[in-house]
This record gives structure tokens, sequence and C-alpha cells, in this order.
């Protein structure tokens, strides 16, 4: 080794020596040469490590990056899951469920199966909805009362997961969740993880337990993810991989590797990869589940190195030729007068100006080039020395008015989230009435089909038929259903009354026998009326169900016997106000102070679960009020109570009733229908009833189908159409067809309730009916707008024909 050194030094310096005698323009063109190749060669060298590290960095801000979208994805899919977690817990027979729970739990009763069945039904149903893949419902302690697990092992009743953060802090009423962040965590179900969100099942201002809503971290999860972020996916709890889209060996090593959110460099197997990792939360066992998004880097770097090392081998042999050419031009022309130029350069920089050009007349092109360059870039440089100054200042200013408009953007952030925070309190007061909206419009179309195809089998059979009276339950249930919608609509002031004057005393004495019969042979039933009549204006119906619902509450506080008292009569306030008064009284267990001022709140109610919906007395309240009324409840332990209802007279006469007879036959037409409903059971039924009707129907599954049927028809007689469908509405279908059928008559069909149906419904020009309806109701309507509309054409023509003669 020591004597090759040696021998190595020898030539080399016999080289130089050997260079130091030759030609200055052969040692330029010689060292210009060597120069390059040694400078081609660090290059090379230089830049590999430089393109290895640049890539490697590259990489790592890739994948960082792709981490910090993934953790701010799964941020928004788990603040997702914990809104989602907070409406489920809305559902009222859920909340209904959790809070019996809750009382029985509490007086130490045994937990009936029922109770837990309903609320798992409730779970799963809920769950199947929203495609969820866990759902369990906790106690106030945070113990599972039932649960839905999609697929895979469902946890025993009554495990505690108060080891969840999730769990407890939706739990803790002092803990204020920032963006859904603290009701977020992991979950560990046998062998499958979940990804969950949290939030608290709250009960006038108590928490009664909790929802706990997740989504299960599988391999089909993280190949969605894969995929989304073109790269691999090894999804682990600990060091266990859960599923990974990595070979097994390599996802092993990565879930055992403490990785951090920033992302760094692993070798597998001799292979590198960039890796960062995105924490989903601990499960109840401590074991933190996370998202390691892998990035391979060494197939990247092997083919840019052997690019790399191709075009340098060609390029550097390029330019050793080129640096020894142009070493010997240069060395011919340029040497003496590119000193001189250098010389230039040196005063005109030292000095930062030009006190005389440099004369280039007679030098080389390039060299004149260079001094143009070099002149212009004197001149920029002073021009931008000023333009500097001027910035300077401009930018001082600049700075004032930034951070004045910066104070004013605080101003107006401060008056948005003003704005925002009152906006949740407007939907939070407006929740309980889109819920009612919502149950009613669905509820509705099942009543529809239920009922009318009852109906229809029904009348087909006949009456004397042996199932006929099986029947005509179905018929009555269905009623009754359609009642507790009306109910519901009634506490929320969604329902559109239809008032008339009446006399309260006749309504009372018309319902004796059924009240009779309601109460039963243990309490005495006693109606005392007035000196006067008491006449009212309200909806007969609703006034029936006030009645219903004050006697059923009365008799369930009398269980052992008792009296029932009903009075009406007139009274007048301290301030000189009249009104006709309806007392109902009974001699039952009474209430007491806290309970008498919640029993007029929706769902509220002392009975046990299965023997009361919390509805009735709320719904007195609410058709009361919507008829411009008041009521009032005077009770004590063991005192009995007194309902007080006041109603403002009524200075109209009683109007004579004209009821229709429901057992006459539908009106018959031969009318051309083009019926329009999305819903096909009831699209089905209207069919039929029409049909049987002796109408001609041409049925449209959607709006957007029944243009194109209409184009095609070439005389129309009635369009009867839902008012709530997809693409087009039934109002604005309505103005499409009359643009080609101008005399068509319009018939409408909802279930839904809004303000807008119910400015529709006001209006006494437009027919409209509402589900659930029979098949005879649908052909009378049908009838009656049809008929209606004859009569207006008539009384149009008359008065036309009148005009014309005058």
């Amino acid at each position: 080794m020591a004597a090759d050194a040696s021998v190595i030094m020898r030539r080399l310096r016999a080289l130089r020596r050997a260079l130091g005698r030759t030609r200055l323009g052969a040692r330029l063109a010689v060292l210009s040469a060597g120069l390059a190749a040694a400078v081609v060669c660090g290059t090379f060298a230089a830049l590999s490590v430089q393109v290895r590290n640049t890539t490697r960095d590259l990489f790592a801000e890739a994948v960082a990056r792709n981490q910090r979208t993934l953790v701010e994805l799964q941020r928004d899919n788990r603040r997702r899951q914990v809104l989602t977690a907070g409406l489920l817990a809305e559902s009222p027979t859920l909340r209904s469920a959790m809070a019996t729970y809750r009382i029985e739990s509490r007086d130490g009763r045994h937990v009936r199966a029922d109770l837990t069945n309903t609320v798992r039904r409730e779970l799963e149903h809920l769950g199947r909805d929203l495609n969820a893949g866990a759902l369990l419902a906790i106690d106030e302690r945070g113990r599972v009362l039932a649960s839905y697990v999609s697929a895979g092992a469902e946890p025993a009743l009554r495990t505690n997961l108060s080891a969840l953060s999730a769990v407890r802090n939706a739990l803790d009423p002092s803990v204020v969740s920032t963006r859904g962040e603290t009701y977020l965590s992991g979950l560990e179900l046998g062998d499958a993880y979940y990804s969950v969100g949290a939030a608290p099942i709250i009960l006038d201002g108590y928490t009664i337990g909790g929802l706990v809503y997740g989504t299960r971290v599988d391999s089909a999860f993280v190949a969605t993810l894969g995929a989304q972020f073109h790269g691999d996916i090894v999804a682990s709890a600990g060091a266990h991989v859960i599923s990974a889209t990595l070979a097994p060996d390599a996802a092993h090593v990565i879930a055992a590797q403490a990785i951090d959110t920033a992302g760094h460099s692993i070798a597998i197997g001799g292979a590198e990869f960039i890796v960062a990792a995105a924490s989903m939360g601990q499960t109840q066992r401590g074991t933190e589940i996370r998202l390691n998004l892998v990035q391979p880097l060494t197939p990247t770097l092997d083919r840019v190195a052997s690019a790399l090392r191709r075009d340098f081998i060609l390029y550097g042999a390029l330019a050793v030729m080129l640096a020894t050419l142009g070493a010997v031009l240069l060395a011919r022309s340029l040497l003496q007068p590119l000193r001189a130029f250098i010389a230039y350069m040196r005063s005109g920089a030292e000095q930062e100006r030009i006190e005389q050009p440099f004369d280039a007349e007679e030098a080389a092109l390039e060299l004149r080039t260079l001094n143009d360059s070099f002149t212009q870039l004197m001149i920029a440089l002073g021009r931008q020395r000023g333009a500097l100054e001027r910035r300077g200042a401009q930018l001082a200013a600049a700075n004032e008015v930034l951070t004045d408009e910066i104070r004013e953007r605080q101003r107006v952030e401060d008056a948005l989230r003003e704005s925002e925070a009152q906006l949740r309190q407007s939907q939070k007061l407006e929740a309980i009435g889109t819920l009612a909206g919502g149950v009613a419009h669905d509820f509705n179309n099942l009543l529809t089909v239920i009922s009318g195809f009852t109906q229809l089998a029904l009348s087909r059979i006949g009456k004397g038929h042996e199932v006929a009276d099986d029947l005509k339950q179905v018929i009555d249930a269905s009623n009754s259903a359609a009642r507790l919608t009306q109910q519901l609509l009634a506490f929320s002031r969604k329902q559109v009354l239809q008032p008339r004057v009446l006399d309260l005393e006749e309504t009372v004495s018309a319902m004796y026998p059924m009240l009779r019969r309601l109460i039963g042979a243990s309490i005495e039933l006693r109606v005392v009326s007035g000196d006067r009549p008491a006449r009212i204006k309200a909806d007969p119906g609703q006034l029936e169900q006030v009645l219903l619902n004050l006697a059923v509450n009365a008799r369930d506080a009398m269980p052992h016997g008792g009296t029932l008292a009903i009075e009406t009569g007139h009274e007048t306030d301290g301030s000189g106000l009249s009104h006709v008064t309806l007392r109902v009284s009974d001699t039952g267990i009474g209430m007491a102070p806290e309970v008498r001022d919640r029993v007029f709140e929706p769902f509220f109610t002392t009975k046990e679960a299965g023997k009361g919906t919390g509805l009735g007395l709320s719904t007195v309240y609410g058709v009361v009020s919507q008829s411009g009324g008041s009521v009032s409840v005077e009770s004590a332990p063991g005192q009995g109570a007194t309902f007080i209802v006041r109603f403002p007279p009524a200075v109209e006469q009683t109007p004579a009733e004209h009821d229709a007879n429901d057992d006459a036959p539908a009106p018959t037409g031969t009318e051309t229908i083009l019926l329009v409903e999305d819903d096909e059971a009831i699209r089905a039924l209207a069919a039929q009833a029409l049909t049987a009707a002796g109408y001609t129907v041409v049925l449209a599954p959607s709006s957007v189908e029944a243009l194109t049927v209409v184009r095609t028809m070439p005389e129309l007689d009635v369009l009867l159409t839902d008012i709530v469908m997809p693409q087009l509405s039934g109002l604005q279908l309505a103005e499409r067809v009359r643009a080609r059928h101008v005399d068509v008559c319009v018939v409408y069909m909802t279930g839904w309730v809004d303000d807008s149906v119910m400015r529709l419904e006001l209006e006494t020009d437009v027919a409209l009916i509402r589900k659930p309806f029979t098949p005879l109701e649908l052909a009378r309507a049908v009838r009656g707008a049809l008929d209606q509309q004859h009569a207006i054409g008539q009384r149009n023509g008359a008065a036309a024909a009148k005009r014309g003669v005058a």
C-alpha cells in the first residue's frame, strides 16, 4: 500500500513538471479538462447524495402532508360520529327507554327484558339506517345497556366502558366539548377495533346515559384510505396489526415502531420506507389505535440514481471536451482583454458605480456581451437600490393599514361567533317541531297504505264475512295511530285546525256515553251545565280529544274509584274579560308541586312504562293554545285535581252540521286522472280506489316522468299529485302541466307538515287531501274538486254571457 502510494505521488510530480514546461494554452487545456472531469465526478457524488436526501425529504414531506390530511379527515369523520351520536341520542323512543331504565335501576328494581329489548331494537334500526359499525347505549355509569354491532362480537350487558375518555367526558356534565374532540376515542370488541364518538343523552337537563357510535377499522376501511392517499396503510392497535396493505412481515415491523406524527424513515429487509402515524385514540384497555401511512422510498431512489449516473457519464465526457476546446480558444483571444476587464469590473464593484465605460470595441463578442451585461447590471443595481428605499417606505405605511384591518376583522369575527351562537339556540328551539313534522310525514304514508288497503279488502268481502270484524280492528288501530300523529302535531302547533262555532255543553252531552264507558263502572260521572249557552269557536274533533285526554288522566288518577265532574260555564277575570270555561275535576291522588309544574310538558309522565306516552296533557295544552284559549291545573297530594280550560266566547250562532255518511257509496266519474306519487304502495292504493270509482288512471312515479306522460296525453281532467317529491315539487309540476292543459283540475296529497303546506291548506280554492286518507275520502275529494271547478266554470260562463248581452 505504501509503495503504491509513493509511485502515484512520483507520477503526479512528474506530470506537474511536464505541464509546467508546456505552453500556457496547453496547460490551460489540460488543467481545464482535468478540472472539468473532477468537477463532474465531484458534482455527481455530491448531487447523488443531495438528490437522495432531497428525495427522502420530499417523500417525508408528502407522507407528513398526507398524514395531516388523514388526521383532518379522521377528525372530521369522528366529529360527524359525535354529531351523529348526538342526533341519535335525541330519539324519543331511546330517551324514554333510557329514562325508565334510570328510574328502575335507581329504585333497585329488576330491569325488564322488554326495556333492554326496546333499546336494542331502536339501536338496530338506527344502526342499519346509518350503516354503523357499532352502536351502544350506556347508562349514566358507563355500563352497556344494549348494543348493535353490524359484524363481530357484541359486548356483554353491563360491561363498563367508563375507561374510555369519550364516555367519561360525555357522561360528565362539566366537560364542554371543543368541536367534538373530547367525545372521541377508540373501542375494542373481541378481535375488532372501532373508532367511536360518544354523546350524552340528556333529559330535563340531567345526563341519564349516553350513546356510542363507532366505525369499524377493518380491511375495507384500510383499503379505502390506501386508494384515497395513493400509498400503503397499516392499521395497528399497539403492536398488533389490525389490517394492512403491506406484506405481513413489513406491517408487523411498522406496527412495533413508536412512530410519531411527523414521520421518519424505517429500513425493512434492505428496503427503506417513509412512515407517519395518525392516532385514532385509546381503547378501554389503554391500547392506542394508529393509522400508519407508508411510502416505499428505495425503488424511487434506485431509479433516480440510475438515470443520474447515465446522464452524468454522457454529459461529463462532453463537458471535458468542451472545457479543453474552450481553454485553448480562451488562451488565444481572451486572456489579456479579460485581465483588463476584470480590473474594470473590480473598480466598478468597489465604487458601486461606473466612472468611465470599458472600451470593448476590439474585444471578442463574448467580452463585449459581458461588458454590456455588467453595465446593465450596475444600472439595474442603482435602480433597485432606489426602489428598495421607496418600497421600505411603502411597506411601513401598508403595515399601519394592515394593523387596522386586522383589528376590524377581529371585530367582525367576534360578531359572527355571537350570531352563530344565537342561530344554534334558535335551531334547538325548532328541533321539537321538526321532529314532529318528520314523524308525521313517514307515519302518515304508512297509515294511508294500511288503512286504505284494509278498507278495500273489507269492501270486497262484505260486512258479513268471517274476517270482516278483524279487518275493522285493523282500521280502528290505524285510526288510533292517526290520532297519535295528530297529537304530535297538536303539541308542536304544526296542525291546521278547522274551527267552527259550537256549543260546549252540547259537545259534552254528546260525548257522555263514550266517557261513561271509558272511565269504567267504579267511577261516578257528573255533568253540570251552566245557565246560558257556552258557544266557542274550536275544532270539534280536537275539542273531543281534549275531553277524552282529560277524562283518561282523571281515570288513571282514581285507580280505586271516585268521582269525575265535568262542568261548563262562564267567568270574568280581573281585567273584565269574559271566558267560557270547562272544568274537569277528579277525587284522585292529586299531584305534588314539582309534578304539577311539569304536567303539560311533552313526554313527561309519572305512569309506568307502557302505560302512557306523556302526550295526553301536552296535546290538551297545544290544542287549547292554538284555539286561542288557556289551560291551568289546581291540585295537591291526596286532594284530587281540577283542570280549568278557558275559551274566548264566540259571537256567531252555532251552524247546522251536515256530516257525511261513511256508509254511502263512493262518488264515481269517467274523467282521466294523472296520478303522481313517489311512494309505490300509496300510488297503488290510490290507483285502485279511483279505478274502482270509474276513472281512467294514468300512473307516474315521479314528477319528471309525469311531464313526459303529459306530453303524450291529448286531454287531461285531473292532476292528482303529492306535494313533496324529488326534483320537482307538486306545486311546480302543477304549473308546468297547466301550461299544456289549462283547464286541468289539480288535487294535492301530502303527509308532510311545514309552513308552506299549512299556508296551502288554508287557501279555500286549493283542493288538498291529507294523509292518511281512505279510498272513500280520496274519491270524495276528487269528485268534490271536479264539481267545484265545473260550478266555477258555469258561473264564469254565465257572467261572460251576461256581459255580452249588456
